[in-house]
């Protein structure tokens, strides 16, 4: 039976990015998967009606069926996107009559404390579907970055000028370009990300699909895709495989 995931996301970009990602783990993981993907898992980018399944859209559909969240997380206030994640969790269930995980799939932007909000609406939700989180920092150009090596000259004398402007390889410390509102500015992951690949997409994606997952975890350690590709090795795994992996690599929230 194929399994159904269901994707919120901020673009199109992210939707992309989050479930080629998300494949490869599980490509990498169960090794007689590769080439039956496409009968074992479903990537629902929309609802019923073909409405996109974003944070924003959602936030305006919720309040059209009636559904309303409010109150505490274990007795205490919600941190930032706690309430709306804990919606687009209750709008989820709403529209699908089955759902075998939910991908919460964020910007921490600059909000700090914007995956500890995710984590707190997993933890309160009771049903049995699986809820993963991807929480970039502080964009998802943050996570493509750490996949960028230079490919011929040119590349490679754009990946010397950023690091000399900057003062550190953007590639290894792209936690570091923290302007997130700024897409000009010195250190937005955005104008980095355009001023290594020319803008261009199919060399962006060559960055999360052709490097290696290690390479991607290595250097994603501070920027949450590491945390990420965790997060889909520990709950969506399982769910092929039908066996659990260990409670204890399992990283917070309800299992």
């Amino acid at each position: 039976m194929t399994n159904r995931f269901v994707v919120v996301y901020e673009a199109q970009a992210d939707f992309a990015t989050a479930t080629d990602l998300a494949d490869r783990v599980l490509a990498a993981e169960v090794d007689w998967l590769e080439t039956l993907l496409d009968s074992q898992r479903e990537w629902v980018p929309e609802d019923p009606t073909g409405a996109r399944l974003t944070w924003k859209g959602i936030a305006s559909h919720a309040r059209e069926l009636g559904i309303s969240v409010r109150g505490f997380f274990d007795g205490r206030p919600g941190l930032p996107d706690a309430q709306a994640a804990r919606r687009a969790i209750a709008y989820v269930r709403r529209c699908f009559s089955a759902v075998d995980a939910i991908l919460l799939i964020r910007d921490m932007d600059d909000q700090l404390e914007r995956r500890g909000g995710l984590e707190q609406a997993r933890a309160s939700d009771s049903s049995d579907v699986k809820i993963v989180i991807g929480v970039a920092i502080v964009e998802r150009e943050s996570w493509i970055l750490s996949g960028f090596d230079p490919e011929n000259d040119d590349e490679h004398a754009r990946l010397n000028a950023e690091s000399q402007w900057l003062g550190f390889n953007p590639c290894l410390r792209p936690q570091e370009l923290t302007a997130c509102k700024d897409d000009a500015a010195k250190r937005s992951p955005k104008r980095v990300l355009v001023a290594l690949t020319a803008g261009d997409w199919d060399r962006q994606r060559t960055c999360w699909m052709a490097t290696a997952l290690a390479v991607l975890e290595a250097r994603g350690q501070a920027n949450g895709l590491k945390d990420y590709l965790g997060e889909v090795r520990d709950r969506l795994v399982p769910l092929i495989t039908g066996h659990e992996r260990p409670l204890e690599s399992m990283k917070g929230g309800a299992v």
